[in-house]
């Protein structure tokens, strides 16, 4: 599977930023530039939105993410389901800044097309108050978040277009990360219960990736 996920790394390339909703592509080596344009669009008018589109990605800054702790490892990928129909007004949340600021690295739509909302260098508000399966608290310090469109009522099916792109993103972020875990919100959400995310969520998908998995809520 080949994943668009250039603009993740504009740090590596030149190139110039695509028109909201195209696809991307790295240049050839020998037109790689010592400058690198910011990939990032503003968010666009109700009547401008267009999903990008099956495994394409364009960037639309949150404000809602800040520097990650010196010295942070990002060792885990964190599951997460919308419960917000669309990828647009998930989009339109993370830009929301007075209350309840949130965000994600990246929001899936149900056709694989990807918005990522924060740099994976940075830390993205998507855990809350969490540990993981090791007692790690704060799992945004460490963390890589994706969110899936999804209304997060357990009947809500999650296609096969947004697995691929899931699947894609998680790979790319093995390649750049060590990452040693998967996880869902609902494991690492504290009180136990305080989330239920990514209800009903296919985990065998993912087990091709050689990762161990941690899901349900957390006993311990």
């Amino acid at each position: 599977m080949v994943l668009g996920i250039v603009l993740s790394l504009a740090a590596c390339v030149g190139f110039n930023p695509p028109a909201f909703g195209h696809s991307t592509t790295v240049p050839a080596q020998s037109r790689i530039v010592p400058f690198v344009p910011d990939p990032k669009i503003p968010m666009p008018a109700e009547k401008d939105w267009k999903d990008p589109g099956y495994l394409k990605i364009v960037w639309i800054q949150s404000p809602n993410c800040d520097k990650r702790q010196k010295g942070s490892e990002v060792d885990t990928i964190v599951v997460h389901s919308t419960a917000i129909a669309s990828l647009e007004k998930t989009t339109e949340v993370f830009q929301r800044t007075k209350t309840n600021p949130v965000s994600s690295h990246f929001t899936i739509g149900k056709d694989g097309s990807i918005v990522q909302n924060v740099s994976t260098f940075d830390r993205a508000w998507h855990a809350g108050v969490s540990k993981d399966a090791a007692g790690r608290p704060s799992v945004n310090h460490y963390s890589i978040g994706i969110e899936l469109v999804n209304l997060d009522d357990g009947k809500d099916g999650y296609p096969e277009p947004q697995l691929q792109a899931l699947c894609g993103i998680i790979a790319e972020m093995k390649r750049r990360f060590p990452i040693k875990q998967i996880v869902s919100h609902e494991f690492i959400a504290i009180p136990p219960g305080r989330k239920i995310d990514p209800a009903a969520f296919p985990w065998q998908r993912l087990a091709y990736l050689g990762l161990p998995m941690y899901y349900g809520q957390n006993k311990n």
